[in-house]
């Protein structure tokens, strides 16, 4: 009988080659935020200048943060990533707390946030219907979809890595380049750019350091996804170079691509028409622009398909921090089994899409994003930051990468972490509405570690 546990606790197979390694991290960002956050961004600045720097910047920071998990992911090629790291580098308690930010608000809110999004924006409008509309006890049908979305990413998964990363791959490259070709065609039809500059360079938005904020929390959404790989390190053939691999290369050309895409959006619509779409996705926005109804169904198709390979890589990632967590006894230990012929940490997967189910019935699109913004750049610094942690206390600990421009790309990570989560805990007593709901993301990091640091100390002799 213990052979056979050990044996279902033993690795996961090694399935996962340099091309899917990066279909795992760019289809990871390459989700909802391009399409959504841009005119959340353009509601907070007041230049077009500003608004394409606020992009690459995020994708700056993104890289950033990547040369230093490659090094981390290289040091150690395990599931769970920021967990993993985070408790080498300063605990069992810290690193609690973040895997369960990670795992029940971070990921799941992620996953329940673009379940719904994709249906609420894409879905509805590709077949000519109000998914929004209440159909059980105030469950609206996209809710019931997302679900639904939600257990069949799962079963996906659950068939096994190799069956999920093949199809993530697939599903990566085709939304890319139909988008490079959309947005191509878009800055071709549209005014010279240097005439759109001009003309939208002022709008009526009033710039402030809150503002500002908020356009990064905005923009670090939309490019979270960019460490994904790290979480299934365990499961790559070749860590020690495809890790980092994937990582810079995914982050690089997804940064190319965004900026080419915002480049459309305000060639097109012009900064002030970005930021009147609202909660209207801005691809869609571009396409009724055009006024070209076959572009318009292609753009809803191709962002919706995005939107899914987010959500699959999504799936595939989380479930490795509970198994590490449960491997370590800070989770069910029965998660940490690895299942069926394929071993994969079904239980936790299934623990997570119920997570996510439930986050879709309990709140708006707008709220689970809200919720996990300021814990995604809290779990981020902590984790660029064990960079430095482990360089002092272990330098002599193998490292087959170590990060680019080290300290100076890492320290820009951390700092830029560090500023925005302060502005935002500012922003979050200035008493405006839902201000506030950050710090539930927050409370919960916090009562995690707490807690842990209490039963630790009541549990020692």
């Amino acid at each position: 009988m213990t052979g056979n546990v050990d044996s279902e606790r033993a690795e996961a197979p090694r399935v996962i080659g340099p091309l899917a390694g990066f279909a795992v991290v760019a289809g990871s960002m390459l989700g909802v935020g391009i399409f959504l956050m841009p005119t959340q961004v353009a509601q907070n600045v007041n230049s077009v200048t500003l608004f394409l720097a606020m992009w690459f910047i995020g994708g700056l920071m993104a890289f950033a943060g990547s040369v230093a998990c490659g090094e981390l992911g290289t040091m150690m090629p395990q599931a769970g990533g920021d967990y993993v790291f985070q408790r080498r580098a300063y605990g069992p308690s810290m690193a609690f707390a973040s895997g369960w930010v990670l795992f029940g608000a971070i990921f799941s809110g992620s996953i329940a946030s673009m379940s719904v999004a994709v249906f609420q924006y894409q879905i509805g409008p590709l077949l000519g219907v109000d998914l929004m509309a209440p159909v059980v006890g105030g469950i609206t049908a996209a809710q019931l979809c997302a679900i639904a979305l939600i257990a069949l990413l799962t079963f996906l998964n659950d068939a096994g890595t190799r069956v999920s990363v093949s199809v993530q791959t697939v599903l990566t490259l085709l939304p890319i380049a139909t988008l490079v070709v959309v947005a191509v065609y878009a800055l071709s039809v549209a005014q010279p750019v240097k005439e759109v500059v001009a003309e939208a360079a002022a709008t009526d938005t009033t710039l402030t350091l809150a503002g500002i904020a908020a356009a990064f929390l905005a923009v670090n959404f939309a490019y979270s996804g960019w460490l994904n790989i790290i979480y299934v390190a365990g499961e790559v053939r070749n860590p020690g170079r495809d890790v980092p691999r994937a990582m810079l290369w995914g982050t690089a050309i997804v940064t190319g691509l965004y900026l080419l895409l915002c480049l459309a959006f305000v060639s097109v619509l012009g900064l002030g028409g970005v930021a009147a779409l609202g909660w209207t996705d801005a691809g869609s926005g571009l396409a009724a622009a055009l006024g070209k109804p076959w572009l318009a169904t292609t753009t809803l198709i191709v962002i919706a398909v995005a939107i899914v390979t987010s959500l699959n890589a999504t799936v595939l990632a989380s479930a490795r921090v509970g198994y590490a967590m449960a491997n370590d006894g800070a989770f069910l230990r029965a998660a940490s089994v690895l299942s069926g012929p394929r071993r994969v940490p079904r239980l936790a997967l299934w623990i997570q899409a119920l997570i996510a189910s439930v986050l879709v019935v309990s709140g708006t699109f707008e709220e689970v994003v809200k919720m996990t913004s300021v814990a995604m750049f809290v779990t981020g610094a902590l984790t660029v930051s064990a960079v430095f942690v482990l360089r002092r206390r272990e330098p002599n600990t193998p490292r087959p990468y170590r990060a680019l421009l080290y300290p100076w790309l890492p320290g820009f990570y951390v700092l830029a972490a560090v500023a925005v989560i302060i502005i935002e805990l500012t922003n979050m007593f200035s008493g405006k509405d839902n201000a506030w709901f950050p710090l539930l993301g927050l409370a919960l990091f916090a009562l995690a570690y707490i807690g842990h640091r209490l039963l630790r100390e009541g549990s020692a002799p």
